[in-house]
């Protein structure tokens, strides 16, 4: 069964199919193919991926099966091959599960990750790039955030400026003739013996 066709999806859509997650349980590359140079995304020209997807149907209130799909992925739809422990959205015949296609539509779910709040979020993506509108805000968000993001690395650039010139100046450092001087009159009045005017005098000139 060739899970990449639209006419089966578009019957299974339109004839009863029934949607229910899947989790993959073995994704195998089969081959690949091109009809030359991609062009753009999705047109004559771009690779494609076949895939062989072995999978477990969970339908929801009814007995879960197993089924395999042969897939074909291309860019049109980013690239988003299911692996094995994914989660996909699949469209199957309830009166012949042979008869089932994975929904290539929808972002497959990584394992681990609720699968409802992937949907939701990838939906929100989708009506975003969908809408020119909110695609429109999206850009005005970024400008706003990146602008935000500059002139708090301006600010805080003034704000250390203003912390060195606040800071209070170096001492001046003392000096060493005049220290020396000060030593030699308190060793002649004899406050001090030679030998601690020698102590002192080799410390002041120590750090100089």
């Amino acid at each position: 069964m060739l899970g990449h066709n639209k006419r089966l999806e578009h019957k299974l859509k339109d004839h009863g199919g029934k949607q229910a997650w899947a989790t993959v349980l073995e994704s195998e590359k089969q081959w690949s193919s091109t009809g030359g140079v991609n062009v753009a995304p999705g047109q004559a020209g771009s690779m494609t991926i076949h895939q062989k997807i072995e999978l477990r149907v969970e339908p929801e209130g009814e007995p879960t099966f197993e089924a395999t799909v042969h897939q074909v992925f291309n860019d049109l739809h980013g690239w988003h091959i299911p692996e094995e422990g994914w989660s996909v959205i699949v469209i199957y015949d309830p009166n012949d599960h042979s008869k089932l296609v994975i929904d290539v539509d929808k972002m497959p779910v990584g394992p681990g990750v609720a699968r409802d709040e992937a949907i939701a979020r990838h939906e929100k993506v989708m009506a975003r790039v969908r809408d020119p509108e909110a695609r429109r805000q999206q850009i005005e968000e970024m400008k706003a955030n990146a602008v935000a993001q500059a002139q708090g690395g301006i600010a805080l650039q003034e704000m250390m400026a203003n912390v060195a010139a606040q800071a209070p100046a170096a001492l001046p450092k003392p000096d060493v003739a005049d220290q020396l001087t000060k030593l030699a009159d308190l060793r002649d009045r004899g406050v001090l013996s030679d030998a601690e005017f020698e102590a002192q005098k080799a410390k002041i000139l120590a750090t100089d």
